[in-house]
């Protein structure tokens, strides 16, 4: 019953504000322009909000929102990313597009609109709109670069089992620490980037590395987890790969999207397109082959095997390992590559290695054979 009373109370407050007539007035930015942050957490204690005054005392309710169009220009960019800010009960709209350290940003507003949500058609009216444009500049100092570090691994449809066949790369954690300044890794504070360039502290904790087509950090299941992880920066796009860096910081794993089940010979070989209204969806594989697994007594099992990267392209992830100021950047790249390609990798990979002084036989390969000819060589020399 209070629920319903509160309900009709902001409905009232509603219909009386239809009968006034909102007026814009001269909008004001609460930053200077040109304004210089030393980091990224001096600008969030300010913010970036534009204030449109309401001179005509407009009676804003739950049902109102103020959404401003704008044109982003980061660095020294001509061609602007395209974006709106919005607020709800309040002319106070604050842009809250992902901002990195070490970037100059420059806003040019394209319009603003007052709307009202309609509780008959789920939609909302337009009740005023605004052309005036307004612009802002400012830049984000950050940590110095000191050190990029490039990593890299390969992987194929030929890894049946990505848990038993790990791809990773190794990374030089003494160099990290004495170009940071700092005795163990453990000093520094590490993040995931986002496409932008924006920190991601979420990057282990829930997405565990995966990232959707455009690179920008999702969650395996994808669509799975609503509205939580839109707070963290999760795009509800599928997942395609994960690059995850551990917490100690020497390795890197890859992996990539890959499902099992069984194969349906009825089933349509070509999955419906899903409209998403969002924003701009990634262009997103969507690969599939009928995979045959032979059996321990012979027979053959066969699964449908879907998998979302294109062999014969990369897939990047980045990571800022922070300390004194000064930052290293991890750069890894998973390279997905046919299964014709990855024999030959392999082949490559065999003859780069150091022949193993306990591989007796000379195969190439430490087996038990050369463990029993290494425990006799033992005996003999007592």
């Amino acid at each position: 019953m209070k629920h319903l009373f509160t309900f009709i109370v902001a409905l009232a407050t509603t219909l009386g504000a239809s009968a006034q007539q909102f007026k814009w007035g001269t909008a004001q930015w609460n930053i200077q322009d040109g304004a210089v942050y030393e980091s990224i957490d001096d600008f969030n204690l300010e913010g970036l909000v534009l204030t449109y005054p309401n001179p005509s005392n407009y009676t804003l309710t739950f049902f109102n929102a103020l959404g401003v169009s704008y044109n982003l220009y980061v660095d020294d960019a001509t061609e602007p990313v395209e974006a709106s800010a919005s607020s709800r009960q309040s002319t106070a709209v604050t842009f809250n597009y992902n901002w990195a350290e070490g970037h100059s940003y420059k806003i040019v507003t394209t319009g603003a609109a007052l709307v009202q949500a309609n509780l008959a058609t789920y939609t909302t009216d337009t009740l005023s709109l605004n052309t005036d444009s307004y612009t802002i500049s400012f830049s984000i100092k950050g940590p110095e670069l000191v050190k990029t570090v490039e990593v890299e691994g390969t992987m194929s449809l030929s890894i049946i089992d990505q848990e038993w066949q790990k791809t990773f790369s190794l990374v030089d954690v003494a160099a990290i620490n004495q170009a940071l300044g700092i005795s163990d890794i453990s000093e520094a504070t590490i993040y995931g980037l986002n496409g932008n360039g924006s920190y991601n502290p979420n990057y282990i904790d829930p997405f565990d590395g995966w990232r959707d087509a455009d690179g920008e950090f999702t969650v395996w299941s994808g669509n799975a987890g609503g509205g939580v992880y839109n707070l963290l920066g999760h795009n509800p796009y599928p997942a395609v790969y994960s690059i995850k860096l551990n917490e100690t910081a020497d390795s890197v794993f890859y992996y990539f999207y890959d499902y099992w089940r069984d194969y349906d010979p009825t089933e349509p070989d070509t999955m419906p397109a899903v409209t998403r209204a969002r924003k701009r969806a990634p262009e997103t594989s969507y690969n599939t082959v009928i995979w045959d697994w032979e059996n321990e007594d012979g027979t053959i099992t066969q699964y449908r095997r879907s998998y979302r990267c294109d062999e014969g392209k990369d897939y990047k992830a980045q990571f800022a390992i922070i300390a004194n100021k000064k930052y290293v950047l991890l750069n890894a790249t998973l390279h997905f590559v046919s299964q014709e390609a990855y024999a030959e990798y392999l082949k490559e990979q065999e003859g780069q290695q150091e022949p193993s002084p306990y591989d007796i036989d000379g195969d190439g390969q430490l087996t038990v054979s050369d463990i029993t000819k290494l425990i006799n060589i033992y005996l003999e020399g007592e």
